[in-house]
C-alpha cells in the first residue's frame, strides 16, 4: 500500500474525527468509519440512499453530543435505513409469498386428507351394503344364473361408485402437485422449490452427459417506481405479462421457467451453445420491450401503454461450479446490465462480462 496515501487518509479522518468531538470514543470511531467508508462500499444501496444515511449520521454527529442517548439514537437511524433498503424489502416479500405458499399447500393437504378419510368409511360403508344385498340374493333365489347376474350388478355398480372416488384423488393429488410446484402469483411458472430441485438434476446430468447449461436472470427494470406510481396490483399484472412472455420464448428452447423471487425470473436451459443463449436472451429482452401492456382502471383499459424492460445476465455452467455458482454467475451479469444502463443482456465469459 503507498504510505503516502495512507497518511492522507489517515489524516482526512483525524480532521473528520476532529470536527465532531471524537478522539478516543471507539463506538463514535465505528460510526463516522461506518458512515465514511462502508456505506460507500455498499452495493445493496442505490447512491441516492448512500448519500441521504450519511447525510443523516453526520447531522446527529454535528450536534458534538456523544451521550449513550445519541448513539442509540444514530444506531436506530442506521437500522431504519438497513430495514427499509429495496433488497431488505424484497427479501420480506418472498418470505411472505413463500408462507402464502406454504399456507395454500397445507390447506389441499388437509382437504386431500379428510377427503381420503371420508372415502375410506363411505367405502366401507357400501362394503358392507354389497355384502348385505349379496347374501340377500343369494338367500332370494335357488336359481345359479339369477344370482350371478344379479351380484355381478351389484359388483359393478360398487366398482363404478370407488372409480369415480379414485378419480377424484387423483384429480385432488394433481390440484396439490401444481400449489407445491408453481408459483402462488405467476401460475405459469415453477416456484424457487421446484427451480432448485430441477436444477441439482440437470447440473448432475450437465455433468454426466458433457452438455451445456445455460442460466437466465431477468429482472425488471425500475419495477419500484411501476409500483410507487400505479400501485402494487399493476405491478403483479406487469409481473404476470413478463411470465407470460418468457415462457412463451423459453417454449421454443425447451426452457425451464421459474419465479426466483421479488420481480426476479430465472430460466433453466440445456444443450444451448452460448450464442445461442444470448440470441435467446435478446429475443426475450426485445420481446418485453415491445410489449404493449395496458393499465385497467374503472374497467377501461389505458390509451397510452406502460412500457417497462428487463435486464438479462447469462451464465454457462462450468466444470468446477455447482447450482449455487450458476445463479450467482447469471446474477452477477444481471447486477452488471443494470449498472450498464438497463434494458440490455449481459452475458458472463471466462469470469467476465
Amino acid at each position: 500500500m503507498d504510505s503516502g496515501k495512507t497518511l492522507t487518509n489517515l489524516d482526512e479522518l483525524k480532521s473528520v474525527l476532529g470536527s465532531f468531538g471524537i478522539s478516543s470514543e471507539l463506538d463514535w470511531i465505528a460510526v463516522v468509519l461506518f458512515a465514511r467508508n462502508l456505506v460507500r462500499d455498499l452495493t445493496v444501496f442505490t447512491d441516492p440512499a448512500k448519500a441521504e444515511m450519511q447525510r443523516a449520521i453526520f447531522a446527529e454527529l454535528a450536534t458534538k453530543d456523544l451521550s449513550d442517548e445519541r448513539y442509540a439514537q444514530i444506531i436506530e437511524t442506521l437500522d431504519i435505513f438497513i430495514m427499509n433498503n429495496i433488497a431488505t424489502r424484497e427479501l420480506e416479500q418472498a418470505l411472505t409469498e413463500e408462507k402464502r405458499s406454504a399456507a395454500a399447500l397445507l390447506a389441499e393437504m388437509g382437504g386431500l386428507i379428510e377427503t381420503i378419510r371420508g372415502t375410506r368409511k363411505h367405502q366401507e360403508v357400501r362394503l358392507e351394503d354389497f355384502q348385505d344385498r349379496t347374501v340377500g340374493v343369494i338367500k332370494e333365489s335357488e336359481d345359479r344364473s339369477v344370482i350371478v347376474s344379479k351380484v355381478r350388478g351389484i359388483f359393478k355398480e360398487l366398482v363404478s361408485e370407488f372409480q369415480e372416488e379414485s378419480q377424484e384423488w387423483e384429480k385432488l393429488a394433481s390440484e396439490l402437485q401444481r400449489t407445491a410446484t408453481f408459483d402462488p402469483l405467476l401460475t405459469e411458472l415453477y416456484n424457487r422449490r421446484a427451480f432448485d430441485a430441477a436444477l441439482t438434476k440437470a447440473v448432475r446430468r450437465s455433468r454426466e452427459t458433457e452438455t451445456s447449461l445455460t442460466a437466465f436472470m431477468i429482472d425488471v427494470d425500475h419495477f419500484k417506481s411501476v409500483n410507487d406510481t400505479f400501485g402494487h396490483q399493476v405491478g403483479d399484472e406487469v409481473l404476470k405479462a413478463l411470465a407470460s412472455i418468457i415462457s412463451s420464448q423459453a417454449v421454443q428452447f425447451q426452457g425451464f421457467v421459474a419465479r426466483y423471487g421479488g420481480e426476479e425470473i430465472i430460466v433453466m436451459a440445456e444443450g444451448l451453445t452460448e450464442e445461442r443463449a444470448f440470441i435467446s436472451a435478446e429475443a426475450m429482452r426485445q420481446d418485453v420491450q415491445r410489449y404493449d401492456f395496458r393499465v385497467r382502471e374503472d374497467g377501461k383499459f389505458s390509451d397510452l401503454p406502460l412500457k417497462f424492460t428487463v435486464s438479462i445476465g447469462v451464465a454457462m455452467l462450468r466444470p468446477e461450479w455447482g447450482p449455487a455458482e450458476l445463479v450467482q454467475a447469471a446474477d452477477k451479469a444481471m447486477y452488471e446490465a443494470k449498472q450498464s444502463g438497463r434494458n440490455q443482456v449481459r452475458i458472463l465469459r471466462n469470469g467476465t462480462i
